[in-house]
């Protein structure tokens, strides 16, 4: 068994500098890593303990740690907004998504939470993602294997979610749809009794417009809507104070139940 706590040839790792900055790269075999000026041999930190130095001799050196969804989800390239880490902690224990989960993903984006959600469901769960656009697909696709490795248990499918899911009896369905009211018909069908339909916006009327939905809706329930905001604080000796600076407002999560109304097995 490979030890936890060893890089390994393919991680995703972050390298921080004196000053803190982060540098998001890639362990590959026979390769070489470039930060500013100071090129480091991957094959020197493979197999090595995170929190190792490199840079030895260089100019400037840097911590070398397996690098977190957080900092994979503000480094990776990306064409749409992606769902940062302070939300998709939310929509994970929220909902239930955990080892073993079965999970529909509509709308992609640049693959960040189709990277989270994989990291969460294991080997176990299932994770069928739905894309309109080919182009974003294409960018989750690199992402996903950039940053997460060998996917066995996701399939992408490149069409229009308002056609429906393929998938019966899922345990959730993450929306990050400008609409997703007009997912609540496919997503019946698709979840189990009790199953969770979550929504991602970035706006209020589009809540009020889930909202009002929702509310004719009996194969629903107990609809909840929230925000996540994030501080960072500064920690110099006895200087102690917030950041002048946070993450605010991103986008509004909403987290509904599927009910028994209208299921068939």
């Amino acid at each position: 068994m490979v030890e936890r706590g060893r890089l390994r040839d393919g991680d995703a790792v972050v390298l921080i500098d004196g000053r803190g900055r982060r540098y998001l790269k890639r362990l590959r075999a026979g390769h070489r890593i470039t930060v500013r000026s100071v090129v480091i041999e991957a094959d020197g930190l493979i197999d090595a303990y995170e929190g190792s130095l490199a840079g030895r001799g260089e100019a400037e050196r840097f911590r070398v740690f397996r690098a977190t969804f957080a900092e994979i989800a503000s480094a990776i390239d990306r064409p749409a907004e992606p769902i940062f880490a302070k939300d998709a902690g939310t929509i994970l224990i929220r909902a239930g998504i955990g080892a073993g989960t079965r999970v529909i993903e509509a709308g992609v984006g640049a693959g960040t939470l189709t990277v989270a959600l994989l990291s969460a469901i294991g080997v176990q769960g299932r994770l069928a993602s739905y894309e309109l656009r080919e182009d974003f697909a294409e960018v989750a696709r690199r992402n996903v294997a950039a940053y997460f490795g060998e996917a066995s248990q996701w399939k992408l499918t490149v069409r229009d979610a308002r056609e429906g899911f393929d998938e019966r009896g899922f345990d959730a369905l993450v929306a990050d749809l400008p609409d997703p009211d007009i997912l609540l018909d496919p997503a019946a069908v698709a979840l189990r009794p009790g199953g969770m339909l979550v929504s991602y916006v970035p706006t209020v009327l589009q809540v009020k417009q889930f909202h009002d939905a929702f509310a004719a809706d009996e194969r629903y329930a107990s609809l909840e809507t929230l925000e996540v905001l994030e501080r960072s604080w500064q920690v110099s000796g006895r200087s102690i104070r917030p950041d002048h600076r946070m993450i605010a407002h991103t986008g509004f999560l909403s987290f509904a139940r599927r009910t028994s109304e209208g299921h068939s097995e």
